[in-house]
Parts: C-alpha cells; structure tokens; sequence
C-alpha cells in the first residue's frame, strides 16, 4: 500500500473521494453531473461520493439564494487543511527523490523528460518571461 493510500485511510477517505475533493478545490463552481462526467461514473455514484465526504466534514452543500435548484459543493476548512497536508507529504517525497541525484543528473533528467513530453523548458520559461513584462 503507497504512502499515499495510508493517508487516504487516516483521513477515512477513498482514491476517489480525494479526487472529488481536488476537482472541487480546482473548480469551484462545477456542479454533480460535471464531476460524475470527469469521474467517468453517474450522477447516483457521484452523489453517494459526496454525501460520504459532507458527513466526514470535508464538503457542504450550499443553496443558490436565487435559484434554489442550483447547489454548490464547497470545501471546508478540514478538507483544505488535508489537501494541504498530502501535498507536502508528495512534494517532501519528491524533494527526497531528486536529492539523489548530481546537478548533472537533474539537468540530464529535465532534458530527457522534455524529448520524452515535447516540451522545451527554455521556450517556456522565455515566454513567461515575455508575459511578466
């Protein structure tokens, strides 16, 4: 089991609510059926998942004033502290991993991984350059 399932299961939540959670922090208005659609499942399936993450406290249903019909899932101040939580975990687990390597090794793994993605890091970053300015 990764570390990563072992926090899910501290925090008494599935792969797949933790997903649910990361769509909702990147996309705060995105209603049910848009995040069964990216989960790949049905709305009934999508609506047990967020019921199981509004009764551990990590989600709350909140009412359009305007338009009941219209309900906005938002994440709490539990659910953001977890996130937070596991993405130091990843990027501690990162750093630990490319602390192995030279500086000759992490410039000659930056350049494999642009050839293997297509991307070139130098056009990039010159560009965001160019949009600072």
């Amino acid at each position: 089991m990764s570390e990563l399932h072992i926090m899910f299961k501290e925090m008494g939540i599935t792969h797949a609510q933790m997903i649910v959670l990361r769509i909702i922090q990147n996309n705060e208005n995105m209603h049910l059926k848009e995040i069964a659609t990216i989960l790949g499942t049905s709305s009934s399936a999508a609506t047990q998942i967020v019921n199981g993450l509004v009764k551990k406290g990590y989600l709350v249903r909140k009412r359009n004033q305007l338009d009941r019909r219209i309900l906005k899932l938002a994440l709490t101040d539990k659910a953001l502290a977890q996130i937070a939580s596991i993405k130091s975990k990843s990027f501690s687990d990162l750093y630990a991993l490319f602390d192995a390597l030279s500086d000759t090794e992490l410039i000659q793994y930056r350049e494999l991984s642009a050839k293997i993605t297509g991307d070139n890091f130098e056009e990039t970053a010159i560009r965001k350059d160019k949009d600072l300015c």
